[in-house]
């Protein structure tokens, strides 16, 4: 097991900052293979721990050389799954990928990537496809990928109506998507729908109130 290198976190810190307005200044986060499955590149570990759970992040020994099968970078992996660390905390799992895939420097993954909301569903989609091939019926497998399909265009339309809804409030891009990403599955569906947000008078809403006045909180992890 190999700690990431904080020259390895330089332009993901920037980056970060600059998108979300977070800096993952004290994320653990560590090269290893161990436990990852066959399709994955990373994964990030919670812990639940008092006062609040805590979040690691591992990554492919090959990502340690900048790229993994010549595919993805480190740096996109890093903020990949910096962004899961921040929201860890959440358990929110309806937009979870989309925020994390936003930070893509490809398109089409800032589009698809969010199809599969969980390891688990790679696995039934693997098995339906073995099962097909064995049985020469693929029905199943087609309908594990039109659900997805479906869910995936319909959770792109709530996020980017959310977003619209909090542009008209904030007047300022940045701070709409700082914003939106510091909200629950529930708030965001609230936003998209045009109700409004019940302020529960915790840290999290008090940062949320200086956005709302367009003044800007940085965050870390």
């Amino acid at each position: 097991m190999e700690k990431v290198p904080e020259p390895h976190w330089d332009w993901v810190r920037h980056y970060l900052k600059e998108f979300y307005d977070f800096q993952p200044c004290s994320l653990a986060a560590y090269y290893s293979n161990n436990q990852l499955a066959l399709w994955q590149g990373a994964a990030s570990w919670v812990m639940e721990e008092s006062p609040g759970p805590l979040c690691a992040v591992q990554l492919r020994k090959g990502f340690s050389k900048g790229r993994y099968l010549k595919i993805y970078s480190r740096d996109e992996m890093l903020a990949h799954e910096a962004v899961h660390a921040a929201r860890c905390a959440f358990q929110e799992p309806a937009y979870e990928e989309f925020f994390a895939y936003s930070t893509s420097e490809v398109g089409w993954r800032r589009k698809l990537g969010p199809i599969v909301k969980s390891p688990r569903e790679v696995f039934f989609l693997l098995i339906a496809l073995g099962l097909g091939a064995f049985w020469g019926n693929f029905l199943p497998a087609a309908f594990l990928l039109a659900y997805g399909f479906v869910r995936l265009g319909r959770r792109h339309h709530r996020l980017k109506k959310a977003a619209q809804n909090l542009y008209g409030k904030v007047r300022d891009q940045k701070a709409a998507r700082a914003l939106l990403f510091r909200l629950t599955d529930r708030e965001i569906d609230q936003l998209a729908s045009n109700q409004t947000l019940q302020d529960d008078g915790s840290p999290r809403f008090r940062v949320i109130r200086q956005y709302m006045k367009n003044s800007f909180n940085p965050s870390g992890i």
